[in-house]
């Protein structure tokens, strides 16, 4: 699906959790992210919580050594956060919502569909809200425009 979505000069970030870390699967994710191989685009890779247990159980949690090996393997860069401007706006990329930054929007992972589509600061941009194909950026300023159009209407929504 993403080939289908991304030309070869295209960027795809992942804000995190590529692959699966955990002590019931250590060793799946070599072949997890050896997955970078097969998609045409540039693969951006922000760290989610899945990466970070990686680093830590198995690059002695050293992010450099974790970078370099993602790097040899084809992600095209990968990254703690990422700051983007698009149109004139500021887009703060990371995993953790909660760690959002004041005048961005943020884009975020890892609540998956638990956490909905949409917080005040931002808009959740797991694959996995989206049928496990990445968001395009026509897609996500569409629905960032839906979402500041539900905020004028009901500016409630800001506190959920």
């Amino acid at each position: 699906q993403w080939n289908k979505m991304a030309k070869k000069e295209d960027i795809i970030y992942v804000i995190g959790d590529f692959i699966s870390y955990s002590e019931y699967c250590k060793t799946l994710y070599l072949k997890g992210l050896l997955y970078v191989k097969k998609i045409k685009a540039k693969v951006v890779l922000i760290l989610g919580n899945n990466e970070e247990r990686l680093i830590k159980g198995e690059f002695n949690n050293n992010f450099e050594e974790f970078k370099t090996y993602c790097l040899s393997i084809g992600f095209y860069d990968v990254k703690k956060e990422e700051t983007l401007e698009i149109k004139g706006k500021k887009y703060y990329l990371n995993h953790f919502p909660k760690n959002h930054k004041d005048g961005y929007i943020n884009l975020y992972g890892h609540l998956h569909k638990l956490g909905g589509l949409f917080k005040p600061f931002g808009m959740n941009i797991s694959c996995d809200m989206n049928f496990l194909r990445p968001y395009s950026l026509p897609e996500i300023l569409k629905l960032l425009s839906i979402r500041d159009d539900l905020i004028k209407i009901d500016s409630d929504l800001l506190n959920y």
